[in-house]
């Protein structure tokens, strides 16, 4: 990666703040408590620009003992290798390493990154790339607290991102929701992934796959193509938080401060991911269920991301966001466009795909098809697949749902009642296939 060199005098979180208006608190040095239990913003950097990044190799080589899966560009690194690429995103003329935000109070996510050791997912794994640098104690602090954190932790990545052409050392993810092509997977140990997967007699479990897919993009860094990869910043819009005056350094007039927009597009990154040390149930799927989602990613990915952001970027180049219906629409779509292709990533890295029975289908199992008769509807059939499957007007139920957890392990002859939302039913298996 190319970095950029600005040609100014490096942004600092104390200019940053006061830039977008917001309350200045700090600075404190890191690992120090910030006390007050507020929402806001929070930004970490150095005393001064260090053109050459110290990497503490102690701390890398702990990094992998506790992340085994850790890969990058597909292969278990050495410590000197994984060093050399996190010092690939060094920026040598800046001193703001990270950019975050709590909506429910800052000096308890400080504290829970002071405590998590790298590597490790609780109690709070933000801004885990700062871990690895050797003199992270020489860190300061400066917050702001603020009602719309979010909101204002975008804005202030995005500020600095028209300053210095490319996000801060730490932070990993556009305002947009795009990852940093870091080349990492698995970076952070996952107390779950050794749980064993939900009990089912006909399964085959899948390999891993990549735990991210990012927009295809060219390997050009410099400070426009870093900039147009970054949300524009926000404009200001109509809802004013809690009030703030600072004033003018030109002519002592107060000015209104300007609230960036919400946009969903931001958080659909955070809305895919589990809570931390949560393990992640598997997805049963049957081999034409799964082929589906693959395909419905790979349209997703390949053709409507690129659409997306065309038209975002068409939109931009018409100048005030303020009053921009379409760019508005663009970002909105966006928003479901990468929470759908997470949600996808997620459920096939995960997949368990389901067997025909090989006792003939006797019993009814995943993957299942029953003929039954009710007292209602009489004769229907149905087939038993996972709930990432499931599809009514095609007969595929749920084994999670009511009528799907009955009919588990019957045999064709066998009565059952079941307890629907609608009252209960009576089902008759006349045969399983």
């Amino acid at each position: 990666m190319t970095t950029t060199q600005s040609p100014t005098a490096p942004l600092n979180g104390h200019d940053l703040l006061r830039a977008l208006e917001l309350p200045i608190e700090g600075p404190i040095l890191w690992g120090r408590p910030v006390v007050p239990s507020r929402p806001g913003v929070f930004i970490v950097e150095l005393p001064a620009p260090q053109p050459k990044v110290s990497i503490d190799p102690t701390a890398v080589r702990q990094w992998l003992e506790r992340a085994p899966e850790l890969r990058l560009d597909g292969k278990r690194p050495t410590v000197a290798e994984l060093q050399t690429r996190l010092a690939s995103f060094w920026l040598p003329n800046q001193v703001i390493l990270y950019i975050g935000s709590s909506q429910k109070s800052v000096g308890a996510r400080l504290s829970g990154m002071y405590k998590t050791p790298l590597g490790e997912r609780r109690p709070q794994p933000s801004g885990y790339w700062l871990k690895t640098l050797h003199d992270l104690n020489r860190a300061r602090i400066w917050w702001s607290p603020t009602p719309d954190a979010e909101l204002w932790e975008d804005a202030l990545i995005d500020r600095f991102v028209k300053a210095a052409g490319a996000l801060p050392y730490g932070v990993l993810v556009t305002p947009s929701g795009e990852h940093r092509t870091h080349g990492l997977t698995a970076p952070l140990h996952d107390e779950g992934a050794g749980n064993p997967a939900a009990r089912s007699t006909h399964v085959t479990v899948l390999p891993d796959g990549p735990e991210e897919v990012t927009t295809a993009r060219g390997s050009a860094r410099g400070a426009r193509a870093s900039a147009a990869r970054s949300s524009a910043a926000r404009t200001p819009a109509a809802r004013k938080p809690a009030p703030a005056r600072p004033v003018s350094s030109r002519d002592n007039t107060p000015r209104r401060r300007p609230i960036p927009r919400a946009e969903p597009a931001t958080r659909a990154r955070r809305l895919a991911a589990p809570p931390p040390g949560m393990a992640i149930a598997p997805t049963h799927l049957t081999a034409e269920g799964l082929a589906n989602l693959r395909t419905e990613l790979e349209e997703l990915t390949t053709r409507r991301r690129p659409e997306v952001i065309s038209r975002i970027k068409a939109a931009r180049e018409l100048g005030d966001l303020s009053e921009n219906a379409d760019y508005e629409a663009a970002r909105k779509e966006q928003s479901f466009l990468e929470g759908r292709v997470q949600q996808l990533e997620q459920m096939i890295k995960h997949a368990v795909i389901i067997h025909s029975a090989s006792d003939g289908g006797s019993v009814v199992d995943l993957g299942s098809t029953v003929v039954v008769e009710t007292d209602r509807h009489g004769e229907e059939t149905f087939t038993i697949v996972g709930s990432a499957e499931a599809d009514a007007n095609a007969g595929k139920i749920s084994f999670t749902s009511p009528i799907g957890r009955a009919l588990m392990g019957r045999k064709a002859g066998e009565k059952i009642r079941v307890e629907i939302p609608a009252g209960s039913m009576d089902f008759l298996v006349v045969e399983v296939r």
